[in-house]
């Protein structure tokens, strides 16, 4: 009896346990998200004017940056970017000899193929050769990428024009058509003929390796002669303060921009904000319509959470993010009781009675003013002279 009893239990044990197998799926999904989402980035309309998000000055592994073009496709479309630039070095090319080292095996006699820059006068040496990368081929491959994904960003083609930092420095090329006919050893037939084409030159990190922003004579060659259409103002996390006024006076484009190496997660991320860019103010994201938007300077840089430009935009872009509402009037005391609404992603932080008050995005804060007419210090705006706007907001609009 009892081995009939063991039997059937045993009997029973090995058909639940195959009943269990055929139970166990091949696959099972740790997480149902399945790809990064965007950032999206809430901007208000200016004057009828869509801002758009910009980054004109970005490095890939074509140059001496650690993504791909891909790569920085995928992260810009992630960071909440509408406009992007691959703006690799035309002369240089710090992760070539890696790579020649890496393909060395294909080589007839099996050793790496030295790499040497063109002549950008780092150093005073005759190893120098042409530009030898097709950095078209790269554009056209980048370009096919976006279409195939179906990404809604605009690449901008161009190529940042590297010289020694101390007399000329570096520029960006941007909507240029011909990449590798650019080159020339002499500087200023480079930009003459990034103008030939059409395009437009920024000059990048005006201070960079140097003691000051001011033009060096050899830059105000550059300048006199017509050949530079826009400076940065801010390049990463770095502002230039005495660029707004030069800007202003000789009619250039303000921009802001990332000029990143690394993965914008690393250098951004942790710091809690957007990466650094130039908010454009345009009728639409085509190239037509950016372009005018650029050469009539409807710009705004963005960087740390702070705006930079022209004083009347950053008035514009303030009383289109902010609704000011009036909760109650007390006419013996001569003040408002005010509400203000932020409907975008940017952060105002406002200075009043020498108070700071922060207005984060998409909520509200509310304050006493003494006066008819409010006007309020915003402490992380900047315009010419390395001053803070003082600007008359807009009630009940």
């Amino acid at each position: 009896m009892k081995k009939v009893l063991f039997t059937i239990v045993f009997s029973m044990l090995s058909i639940t346990n195959i009943v269990a197998q055929q139970k166990i799926p091949d696959t099972h999904l740790t997480s149902n998200v399945v790809a990064a989402r965007r950032t999206e980035i809430t901007l208000p309309k200016v004057n009828g004017y869509t801002c758009y998000k910009a980054d004109f000055h970005t490095h890939t592994i074509f140059s001496d940056g650690d993504l791909t073009p891909r790569q920085r496709i995928r992260e810009a479309w992630h960071d909440g970017l509408d406009i992007l630039c691959l703006s690799d070095h035309l002369e240089y090319r710090r992760q070539e000899q890696g790579m020649l080292n890496a393909l060395a095996p294909y080589n007839a006699d099996g050793k790496p193929y030295t790499y040497y820059p063109a002549n950008i006068d780092y150093v005073n040496s005759n190893r120098t050769m042409g530009v030898m990368c097709n950095f078209d081929a790269i554009y056209d491959e980048a370009k096919a990428f976006i279409e195939g994904e179906g990404l809604p960003l605009m690449l901008v083609k161009g190529i940042e024009l590297s010289r020694e930092p101390f007399k000329l420095g570096h520029f960006s090329a941007l909507f240029v058509k011909d990449i590798s006919s650019l080159y020339n050893r002499d500087i200023k037939q480079a930009l003459r003929n990034v103008h030939a084409q059409g395009g437009l030159v920024i000059h990048n990190h005006p201070a960079y390796r140097r003691t000051t922003s001011d033009k060096s004579n050899e830059q105000a060659e550059l300048y006199n002669e017509g050949l530079i259409d826009g400076v940065e103002i801010v390049n990463d996390m770095t502002f230039y303060p005495k660029m707004i006024r030069r800007a202003i006076e000789e009619d250039l484009i303000m921009i802001g921009a990332s000029d990143i190496h690394r993965p914008t997660a690393e250098t951004y991320g942790f710091r809690g904000h957007f990466r650094t860019m130039t908010f454009i103010l345009a009728k639409e994201c085509t190239e037509k319509a950016i372009r005018e938007a650029l050469e009539k300077r409807r710009t705004i840089a963005y960087s740390g959470d702070q705006l930079m430009g022209e004083e009347g935009l950053l008035s514009d872009f303030f009383n289109a993010a902010i609704e000011c509402q009036v909760l109650r009037k007390d006419k013996s005391k001569h003040s408002l009781q005010l509400r203000l609404h932020n409907s975008s992603s940017i952060t105002f932080r406002i200075a009043h009675n020498g108070a700071i008050y922060e207005v984060e995005p998409f909520k509200s804060v509310n304050l006493t003013y003494k006066g008819a007419t409010p006007r309020f210090t915003i402490e992380n705006m900047w315009h010419i002279d390395y001053q803070h706007p003082t600007i008359a907001v807009e009630i009940d609009k």
